[in-house]
C-alpha cells in the first residue's frame, strides 16, 4: 500500500511533537522554511517532507538488493504520488510547488544515504542529484539543507539503520508515532530526568577542592538549574543574556555535562547539551570548539572536584 505523502493538520501536530528530536527532522526544519513560504497553495511543511523522507529512505534500507531500480524512478514516483494525494485531499498546488516539494523530499533522502557511511547506498545518491537538477534550482535545495545540517547527523543515521525499525511502519497510526532513537520522553520520566541531573549537579553548590573558594553563586546555582529544567522540559536551549560563571576549570565544566548528557539526560541529545553549554556559561564564550573536540575529556583530578566539602 501507498504511504500517505501529505499529512492532515492533526497528523502535522503529532509528527512534530513526536519527531521534535529528530536529527533528520530538526535539520529540515531549519533548512526549509523558505521554501514553505513559496508552496502558498500547496501548503507543504517540513513535517511532510520529513514523513516522504522517511518513506523513502527506508525503502531504500530495505530493499538493498534494488535500490538501482528504486532511484532511478524515485523523484518521478514521489511527484505522482504527492499529484494524487493532493487531489484526494482536495489540496490546491503548483506544477513548480509540486517539484520544489519533491526535490526537497529527494534531497533530505540523499543526505541521510550519505551520512549512511555504506558505499552500497552512497553510490545512488548520484542518480538522484541528475533527478533534482532536472526540475530545480540545485542550490536552492541543496544549500539549505547543507547550510543546517546538525553535528550528529550521521551518527543518527547510522544508529537508525542498525537499529532496524523503519519511522515509515508507524506513520498510519500517529498515536504510536515515535522515533527509535530518541523516543519522546513522558512527563514524568522527564521529572526523573530533572531530579537526577539536579542531584549530579549539587557538588557545584560546594566549594572548591582545599579551598574556601566556592564553585558558584547560590543565584547563579538556580539560574543554572533553571536553565536545565527548561532545556529538559522544552528541548530547547535558553537564552542568557547574563552568562553564569563558576569557579570549575572549563574542562570540569565540560565533562560535568557530559556525564549529564550520558547518565540522567539522554533524554536531550547531545547537540543540545553543546549549545546549552555555550549559551549558558561565561567561560565557554571563548572556548566553543572544545566543546565538540573534548566533550568527553575527563581531567585527571575530576574526581576531587566532584566530591568537594559542602558549604558552611
Amino acid at each position: 500500500m501507498t504511504k500517505r505523502r501529505l499529512l492532515t493538520t492533526a497528523s502535522k501536530r503529532n509528527i512534530k511533537e513526536a519527531f521534535k528530536s529528530n536529527l533528520v527532522f530538526r535539520t529540515i526544519d531549519a533548512a526549509y522554511k523558505k521554501q514553505e513560504t513559496q508552496m502558498t497553495t500547496l501548503r507543504f511543511s517540513p513535517e511532510e517532507i520529513c514523513v516522504n523522507c522517511f518513506i523513502g529512505f527506508d525503502q531504500i534500507l530495505k530493499n538493498r538488493d534494488n535500490i538501482s531500480e528504486i532511484t532511478n524512478r524515485m523523484w518521478y514516483n514521489t511527484f505522482c504520488e504527492l499529484i494524487d494525494d493532493a487531489q484526494e485531499a482536495s489540496r490546491g498546488f503548483e506544477t513548480k510547488e509540486l517539484e520544489t516539494a519533491t526535490s526537497c523530499i529527494i534531497y533530505s533522502i540523499i543526505a541521510c544515504m550519505t551520512a549512511s557511511d555504506d558505499w552500497e547506498i552512497i553510490k545512488h545518491t548520484e542518480t538522484l542529484m541528475f533527478q533534482i537538477a532536472e526540475h530545480s534550482e540545485l542550490n536552492s535545495i541543496v544549500l539549505p539543507f547543507d547550510n543546517n545540517i546538525e553535528s550528529d547527523f550521521a551518527e543518527y543515521i547510522q544508529r537508525y539503520i542498525s537499529k532496524g525499525k523503519y519511522i515509515s511502519d508507524i506513520l498510519d497510526s500517529p498515536k504510536s508515532n515515535v522515533d527509535p532513537i530518541n523516543p519522546i520522553s513522558t512527563p514524568r520520566e522527564r521529572t526523573k530526568t530533572k531530579e537526577g541531573v539536579k542531584k549530579r549537579l549539587e557538588f557545584m553548590k560546594g566549594y572548591l577542592p582545599e579551598s574556601e573558594i566556592l564553585i558558584m553563586t547560590s543565584s547563579d546555582f538556580n539560574t543554572m538549574l533553571e536553565a536545565v529544567e527548561y532545556l529538559i522540559e522544552n528541548d530547547v536551549v535558553k537564552k542568557q543574556e547574563s552568562k553564569i560563571s563558576t569557579n570549575l576549570p572549563i574542562a570540569h565544566l565540560r565533562y560535568t555535562f557530559y556525564l549529564v548528557y550520558t547518565n540522567e539526560g539522554k533524554c536531550v541529545n547531545r547537540q543540545l547539551w553543546l549549545d546549552f553549554l555555550g549559551e549558558t556559561f561565561s567561560q565557554m564564550q571563548n572556548n566553543k570548539d572544545s566543546l565538540y573536540n573534548h566533550f568527553s575529556d575527563k581531567p585527571t583530578d575530576y574526581d576531587r572536584f566532584y566530591k568537594p566539602k559542602k558549604k558552611k
